[in-house]
C-alpha cells in the first residue's frame, strides 16, 4: 500500500516549548514508519527578541516548502500558535490552499483566545478564513473545540489529545526524606512561577525537607532574585531548560509536579508528570481539566490563589500514601486517555480519512 505524503510545519522538534515535545513524541512513537513524512522546521530555535534571526529561518523554511511542493502532497499538516506564529502559518497556509493540498490546522497556542478576542477586525477576519478554508482543525480539548467553533464556520474539529509514554519514565528515584516538586516550563507570571514560589516560601516553614526544581527558560533574572532575597537557596533549584535524559530523570525524581498557569493548551509537562506516576497540582484551564482530575490524580486550584496552592501542596507533603494514591491514577489515566501509541494511530486515522 502507497504511503500517505505528508509534510508537516512547525518549530523544530529539538527546540523548547510544548509543539516541539508533541512532534519529538510522534517521531519517537513510530509515525514516520506509517506515513511518508516530511518535517520541515518553520523555527529552528527560541530566540526572544531576536526577530531578524526569526524571519532568516522563516524565509528559509518556506523556500524549502516551495521546493517540497514541486512533489506530490497528499496532506499539509500546519502546527499552529498565536501572535507571529500565526502570520508566519499564514504565508504556508496560502501556498499550501494554491496548490490545492489537504491541510490540517493542529491548534497549541495556550493564549490564542486573548490573541483573537484582542485583535482588530482584519485579525479576526484572518484568522477565521484559515479556519474556515482547513479541511480539518485539530484542537487539544472540549473547551478549545468550544472556543473554535464560536469563531469558525468549519464543522470538522476534532479534539486529539498530547500524549506521553509510561515506559519512558518507568523507574521511580527514591528521595530519601526529601520531598521533591517539580515545575516545567517557561518561567514567568504567565506559568504561575511566582505563585508557585510564594506558595513554597510559605510552605517551607511546616516542611523544610521540601525541595522545589524549576526547569524552564524566561524570566531566570527575576526568579533568582526572588530565591535570593527569600533565603531560599537550599530549597530551590533553578535547573534552567531541560530535556532529554535529564528532563527524564527530574521526572523520576518528582514527588509532586505543580503548574498554576494562567494559560494553557493541554500542557505536555503534565502529561509527562503524569506518565511518571507523579500526583498534580494545577489550575481549571484549558484542557488540564480533562487530565487532572480533582481529588482523583491531583488538585485543581484557581490562577493567583496562592493560599489554595500552599494548602494543596501541603496536603500532598503531609501524606506519602496520597501521593502515591495519586500517582497511580496518574498513570491510569495516562494508559486509557493519554497514551502516545494511540495518539499517533488516532492521527493516521485522520490522515488517512481525509485523503478518501
Amino acid at each position: 500500500m502507497k504511503k500517505l505524503k505528508i509534510v508537516m510545519l512547525g518549530v523544530h522538534p529539538d527546540a523548547t516549548g510544548g509543539i516541539s515535545t508533541v512532534v519529538s513524541n510522534w517521531m519517537e512513537s513510530g509515525i514516520k514508519s506509517l506515513v511518508d513524512f516530511d518535517y520541515i522546521s518553520t523555527l529552528d530555535e527560541n530566540a526572544p527578541g531576536h526577530q531578524l534571526l526569526k524571519l532568516k529561518q522563516a524565509i528559509k523554511a518556506y523556500f524549502r516548502f516551495l521546493i517540497r511542493c514541486f512533489k506530490p502532497i497528499d496532506i499539509v499538516h500546519i502546527h499552529l500558535s498565536s501572535y507571529i506564529s500565526f502570520y508566519r502559518k499564514l504565508i504556508f497556509f496560502t501556498t499550501a490552499k494554491f496548490k490545492r493540498s489537504k491541510i490540517i490546522i493542529h491548534l497549541h497556542g495556550s493564549e490564542f483566545k486573548e490573541f483573537y478576542n484582542n485583535g482588530n477586525k482584519l485579525q479576526k477576519k484572518l484568522i477565521s478564513w484559515m479556519f474556515n478554508n482547513s479541511d480539518t482543525v485539530i484542537v487539544l480539548s472540549e473547551e478549545w473545540k468550544k472556543f473554535i467553533s464560536q469563531i469558525t464556520t468549519n464543522k470538522n474539529i476534532v479534539i486529539i489529545y498530547n500524549g506521553a509514554s509510561t515506559d519512558k519514565f518507568k523507574g521511580k528515584i527514591n528521595n530519601g526524606e526529601s520531598i521533591i516538586i517539580s515545575f516545567m516550563g517557561r518561567l514567568g507570571k504567565r506559568k504561575g512561577t511566582y505563585d508557585l514560589l510564594e506558595a513554597f516560601k510559605q510552605l517551607t516553614t511546616e516542611y523544610p525537607n521540601a525541595k522545589l526544581l524549576l526547569g524552564g527558560d524566561g524570566d531566570t533574572e527575576k526568579v533568582d532574585n526572588f530565591i535570593k532575597k527569600n533565603s531560599l537557596e537550599n530549597s530551590v533549584q533553578r535547573l534552567g531548560w531541560i530535556s532529554g535524559e535529564k528532563k527524564i530523570e527530574i521526572f523520576r525524581k518528582t514527588d509532586i509536579y505543580v503548574l498554576p498557569s494562567y494559560n494553557e493548551g493541554l500542557p505536555g509537562s503534565i502529561l509527562e508528570a503524569m506518565a511518571s506516576g507523579a500526583p498534580i497540582i494545577s489550575t481549571p484551564i484549558g484542557g488540564i481539566p480533562e487530565a487532572v482530575i480533582e481529588g482523583k490524580n491531583g488538585y485543581l486550584i484557581n490562577p493567583g490563589d496562592i493560599s489554595g496552592l500552599k494548602d494543596a501542596l501541603g496536603k500532598l507533603c503531609s501524606d506519602k500514601v496520597l501521593r502515591e494514591s495519586m500517582g497511580k491514577e496518574s498513570l491510569a489515566l495516562i494508559d486509557n486517555k493519554f497514551n502516545i501509541k494511540t495518539i499517533v494511530k488516532q492521527i493516521y486515522s485522520l490522515y488517512s480519512e481525509l485523503k478518501r
